[in-house]
């Protein structure tokens, strides 16, 4: 088994009061360079991806001492990673609960064009974030998860009107664009009205890949219909099988003959033994109920041995596709992560370290 491997695009060493610590490169968080340094560091690793989740809200009782909710907008971040990087692809979230079809379609084939074969989209649907938009949040779940998917089905749109073999930049004839090979998209649906086409042509035909984030039963079957992976809180095992489970179901369900990939959150505290890793958290993390750091993601305090063993874990329980990982607690963590947990895992088989642009059937691909 081949797991697919994430590295998180937001500054979660930071996070808590480990941006106090003097490596945490706090004042530099703004600038975009230190998540540069930790891509370039996840890409010579051999990571497989990197994921900018994102929020549309920012707690004010929280920032004073917590950066967590801080930082760039995906979209630019990821532009500014393209030119950093080689081989890692790059995924950025989109809320379908506010965006537009056309912005996004047109920021993500640019996106395409600054890395190409290295962009994934990720697709949520927002529990808040009103005060930000005119546009009005629908009122229920399943309205919400219908606006997410017709959005999909624009943008792929959108990217097929104007397609690569269009641009002719024939000097001899005068033709620039061949204008027969583009074409309007004149949408109308339930919720978006979009004539097109881009003012750009898409670099391949095929669609980008898509990860979709949840675990609810409207994110699962979503998932089996149309995503290539599905990010997703599993702090247990158990609820790790029983989701990859379903999403294959439901995959099935919907006629499809490959699977989508269950990729968990992965909350990673680690330094050189166990006993300097729970001092971290003591440090860094106020206890919360009975979890410091992990949140609502699998959590592993300890060494790089100890991540190992629990990635093997639940590797051998079927319990996952792959893992998005979150180092936390200190910069020493990401080295940690990049350079003893990853060659680690690939002596063992389980992770590749290949480029994930490579294959046609996109950036999670068997």
């Amino acid at each position: 088994m081949t797991l697919v491997s994430g590295f998180s695009l937001a500054p979660t060493w930071m996070r808590g009061q480990a941006w106090r610590r003097e490596d945490s490169r706090a004042e530099e968080l703004l600038s975009g360079g230190p998540i540069v340094d930790a891509v370039v560091r996840a890409e010579r690793a051999g990571f497989d991806l990197a994921f900018r989740p994102d929020a549309l809200t920012l707690p004010r009782e929280t920032i004073g001492s917590d950066p967590a909710h801080l930082g760039l907008d995906p979209i630019v971040q990821a532009a500014q990673l393209a030119g950093a990087t080689q081989r890692i692809a790059l995924v950025v979230t989109v809320s379908a609960t506010f965006s537009e079809p056309y912005p996004v379609a047109r920021q993500l084939v640019s996106l395409e064009h600054l890395a190409p074969g290295r962009i994934g989209w990720n697709v949520v649907t927002s529990r808040s974030g009103d005060e930000q938009f005119s546009v009005e949040r629908l009122p229920d779940s399943a309205a919400r998860w219908r606006r997410a998917e017709e959005l999909i089905d624009v943008v792929e749109s959108l990217r097929a009107g104007f397609p690569a073999d269009a641009m002719r930049i024939d000097r001899d004839a005068g033709v620039f664009v061949d204008v027969e090979r583009v074409r309007a998209t004149d949408h109308g649906g339930e919720n978006f009205r979009v004539a097109g086409p881009l003012p750009l042509p898409a670099p391949t035909r095929r669609p980008l890949p898509l990860m979709v984030a949840g675990g609810g039963e409207r994110t699962i079957a979503l998932a089996g219909r149309r995503a290539d992976a599905m990010f997703a809180s599993a702090i247990e095992s158990e609820s790790g099988a029983v989701q990859r489970s379903a999403i294959r179901a439901a995959a099935r369900e919907s006629g499809r003959s490959d699977r989508p990939r269950l990729l968990p959150g992965l909350s990673l505290l680690l330094a050189g033994t166990r006993e300097e890793a729970v001092a971290i958290e003591r440090a860094t993390y106020p206890l919360r109920g009975r979890r410091r750091t992990g949140g609502p993601h699998w959590s592993v305090v300890g060494t790089p041995e100890d991540a190992v063993a629990s990635i093997v874990a639940r590797a051998r329980a079927r319990a996952i596709d792959g893992f998005i990982a979150f180092p936390v607690g200190s910069w020493r963590c990401v080295e940690l992560l990049c350079d003893e947990v990853m060659p680690r895992l690939r002596a063992l088989g389980l992770v590749a370290g290949g480029g994930p642009g490579s294959s046609e059937r996109g950036l999670w691909a068997s």
